[in-house]
């Protein structure tokens, strides 16, 4: 039988543990799904943005030398200065593209600018999209998180060879037989996952969206985040969702034995586990509270283990949430970005959702948790449900990916 070689540039040596679950989940299904066997070539995103590799001649070779490339779900759309050929992380000069003749597939890729934010080369990454939405042999698909409307948006156009698919963590791998030692047999275990990326844009409120509306054009974005922390009180809005967040948690632990497990998935949420962890009243880190480690993406099976062996994830992250639904946990999303209610919205999860700026909110997740408790089997069933539909809607997918690379 034909094995298929596909390189799959990926962030394989992430030490954002999300990153593993987008790698895994969809090495897992295309291999399900394509009628031969195939071999991932790991070809390490991380390089690439840090300088240890360049998109240029040699890549092209290696691509041509394979059965073609596969860009791996990730986000790759991060108005980041430093992109200057392509606008994109995919940064291949322009005069290269026309120079790879194995075909390519952008599976499931996303986005992550926010409200007022300048995107960096959009000329630039203008001419990369109609060379690869004009291109027979490139399959350009981005995740079910409203990427694809922000995308048609920013490019004032809509395209239907701008395809999408659901987000691949939900099929992440978990290991089975490992031993977690946070956890606790004869309590209600509960992982929190918070989230400190892009601190100033996330809390920054509509402050931030004026100033950046006025300055942006005058001021650079790395100035304009320095400047913008000086300011007094600049993080109030996550300074009040902590003390709700705490005070909601302080109920949850009086009227469950609780073990919250405080998940960090980058080194950004260790600042904010401090602050929160100064947010509860002082029995609660001494007893109800304890806290992973952090793993790098090749870990994603132990790492996710974890979550299929709790009661409740509360998941201010977009993989935590994902893989909680994917191992059918009971999950709580703590929203604070479109791409996580844009996702809930299209898999009809939407009352999973609970925004972190609603003044409501530490009564709201009391009301949430103790409904995942008491009715933590017809959720896992309702969670199962949806992942078996998302599953057929990749499978759908994975017949064109089939069709570009197996003619």
């Amino acid at each position: 039988m034909r094995t298929l070689n596909l390189i799959h540039l990926a962030n394989h040596k992430s030490t954002n543990i999300g990153n593993g679950a987008l790698t895994i989940g969809t090495e897992n299904v295309l291999a399900e799904d394509l009628p031969c066997a195939v071999n991932f070539t790991p070809e390490p995103w991380d390089d690439y943005t840090f300088g240890f590799r360049k998109f240029d001649a040699n890549f092209v070779r290696r691509v041509n030398d394979s059965d073609g490339l596969l860009i791996g779900a990730a986000v790759a759309l991060n108005a980041r200065d430093y992109l200057v050929h392509a606008g994109m992380r995919f940064d291949l000069p322009v005069e290269l593209w026309s120079q790879i003749t194995k075909p390519i597939v952008f599976y499931g890729i996303s986005y992550r600018v926010w409200p007022c934010q300048k995107y960096c080369h959009l000329d630039k990454f203008r001419t990369a999209m109609e060379h690869i939405l004009r291109h027979p042999k490139i399959i350009f698909s981005v995740r079910n998180d409203g990427t694809k409307g922000w995308l048609e948006s920013l490019l004032g156009y809509e395209s239907d060879r701008i395809l999408t698919v659901p987000d691949p963590a939900i099929y992440v791998e978990t290991a089975t037989g490992n031993v977690y030692p946070e956890l606790v047999g004869n309590k209600i275990n509960a992982i929190l996952s918070l989230n400190n990326e892009d601190e100033v844009y996330r809390f920054g409120g509509w402050p931030r969206e004026q100033a950046w509306r006025w300055l942006g054009g005058i001021v650079n974005e790395r100035k304009l985040i320095q400047l913008w922390k000086r300011l007094p009180g600049w993080d109030h809005k996550r300074s009040l969702f902590l003390r709700q967040l705490a005070r909601g948690l302080e109920i949850i632990a009086k009227e469950h034995d609780l073990n919250l497990i405080l998940c960090p998935h980058y080194f950004d949420d260790y600042e904010m586990m401090s602050q929160f962890i100064k947010s509860c009243p002082l029995r609660m880190p001494h007893q109800d509270i304890v806290s992973t480690g952090l793993l790098k993406a090749s870990e994603a099976r132990y790492f996710y283990g974890r979550y299929a062996n709790v009661d409740v994830a509360l998941s201010m992250r977009v993989h935590s949430m994902s893989p909680a639904i994917g191992v059918g946990t009971p999950m709580i999303a703590l929203t604070s970005q479109p791409r996580m209610t844009e996702f809930l919205d299209d898999i009809g999860l939407e009352e999973f959702g609970l925004d972190i700026f609603d003044r409501n909110l530490a009564d709201k997740l009391v009301e949430r948790f103790n409904h995942c408790i008491t009715n933590r089997d017809s959720i896992r069933d309702r969670l199962n449900t949806v992942r078996s539909g998302l599953r057929r809607d990749t499978r759908e997918f994975n017949q064109k990916v089939q069709e570009l690379l197996l003619p």
